[in-house]
């Protein structure tokens, strides 16, 4: 389901639910944020949680008010580049959005105002 090309490296099924409902929403601006990303590094992006029904985003422990469940948020891991670099990129394309620093991946998201945590 979902297997729709939506910009040059990323389809839609990357961002759908994981708790296999196969529910999506994406905000247009966090998926053209990604492809920068994906771009510029020249590099894999992969997207380990996108879009949470609200039923996966409970279970998962998120945030009531997450950004995931808007789509307008993505826990990513840039394949083969240093966590130090990875979070030097999100800061450039996330200034004004939320990035949250976990060891294993980085929550970036399109709220509209800047925010900062570590996991």
């Amino acid at each position: 389901m979902n297997n729709i090309k939506i910009s040059d490296n990323f389809n839609l099924r990357e961002f759908q639910c994981k708790c296999g409902c196969g529910t999506v929403k994406l905000h247009s601006e966090l998926l053209r944020r990604l492809q920068a990303i994906r771009t510029e590094t020249g590099r894999a992006v992969v997207i380990n949680s996108g879009y949470r029904c609200p039923t996966h985003n409970k279970k998962v422990g998120g945030a009531s008010n997450s950004q995931h469940l808007h789509g307008k948020a993505a826990d990513i891991v840039i394949k083969g580049l240093p966590i130090t670099e990875q979070r030097k990129i999100c800061e450039k394309y996330f200034p004004d959005g939320g990035i949250g620093y976990a060891n294993t991946y980085t929550h970036v998201d399109t709220r509209g105002s800047k925010a900062r945590w570590t996991y």
